[in-house]
């Protein structure tokens, strides 16, 4: 007995430990984080050296890295041009930080601008208007924060790239209903998402083909590297696989196109992606995509910079910024091969 219980604390004692140690190294690069830029005059002054007169913070967390590594890499350098310097908040912790911590970190920092992919949560909503109350201006990527003080949303036509992905799976319609999954982002529910939906639907209906859509949204979970593979993958194993699936951002695009060639299903389903990194164009060059839907990411990323910077310098600036998309086939990507 006397044995069981002396195990029994060394454990607590090791967790206790543990936990301790990681308390502390969170604690050391958040002083990192926050002690990286000094402020001098006015000016804001970075590790290498070069001064900027603002300071904005990045975040971003979660899958799809490609593109809000593009997005980011347009907000530093139209940020740069600007004279301000935008900051990857938190790329540098290693202990894992929710978006919400790394926004509350933002704000105890000081900051003169954040820029952030929005979501539905009520507690998100609380820290933007936080923010606003402190003079911190916030702008929203992708997914939006509608009720909250964000001061503007910057994504794209979600309804247009719904008819845009209805007309492309409309040139396989052949005089029978068509079964339609859409891969959707449960971080990002309504909105934007339900607005891709209707735009199918409305694709079809304008055809004269409503009854022929039946279509559904299926939330898949990216919470760890394999969590949307085996989601995506379970789709394939059930009795019942879709004529046609469409993915809404590149983690969802890849696991798709890969979970088809692994359960040699290439070609028996219509798969439609989003975004243009090079794996992705490759699969619609192989024909294992039907199409992929582009958004010019680093456009994105500096019209962020630049809601930031016009609200900052008049206090205003419009509430939607819309980004405009492109449909890629096969045939457009032999197109620019030749060209180069």
């Amino acid at each position: 007995m006397k044995n069981s219980d002396s195990i029994t604390i060394k454990i607590i004692l090791s967790f206790v430990l543990l936990m301790a140690v990681i308390t502390v190294g969170s604690f050391i690069a958040m002083h990192i984080i926050l002690g990286r830029i000094g402020s001098t005059s006015g000016q804001v002054q970075i590790q290498s050296g070069n001064t900027f007169s603002r300071h904005y913070a990045f975040i971003h967390t979660g899958g799809d890295e490609s593109l809000w590594d593009n997005i980011y890499g347009g907000a530093l350098e139209r940020g740069e041009e600007l004279d301000a310097y935008t900051e990857y908040f938190g790329s540098e912790l290693t202990a894992s930080v929710d978006k919400n911590k790394l926004v509350s970190m933002a704000i105890d920092a000081g900051v003169d601008g954040i820029i952030i992919n929005g979501d539905s949560d009520e507690g998100m909503a609380e820290l933007i208007n936080e923010a606003f109350e402190k003079g911190i201006p916030v702008v929203t990527l992708l997914s939006d924060c509608a009720d909250s003080e964000r001061i503007c949303f910057v994504g794209f036509g979600s309804y247009t790239i719904g008819r845009q992905y209805g007309a492309e799976i409309l040139r396989h319609y052949s005089n029978s209903p068509i079964d339609i999954t859409v891969l959707m982002d449960p971080d990002s529910v309504g909105g934007g998402q339900d607005l891709i939906i209707s735009g199918i639907t409305d694709a079809f209906a304008d055809k004269g083909l409503r009854d022929a859509c039946n279509i559904k949204g299926v939330y898949v979970h990216d919470d760890t590297p394999f969590t949307a593979e085996e989601e995506i993958r379970d789709i394939f194993m059930g009795r019942n696989i879709p004529d046609a699936i469409v993915a809404l951002n590149s983690v969802y695009t890849r696991c798709l196109y890969q979970a088809a060639v692994d359960y040699n299903r290439v070609g028996d389903v219509y798969m439609y992606g989003f975004n243009d990194s090079g794996d992705i164009l490759e699969a619609v060059s192989k024909g294992l995509l039907e199409a992929t839907i582009s958004v010019d990411a680093r456009r994105m990323g500096a019209s962020a910079v630049e809601a930031l910077d016009e609200f900052l310098n008049t206090g205003y600036v419009s509430n939607y910024i819309t980004q405009d998309t492109e449909v890629i086939r096969a045939g457009d990507i032999e197109l620019d091969e030749e060209a180069e």
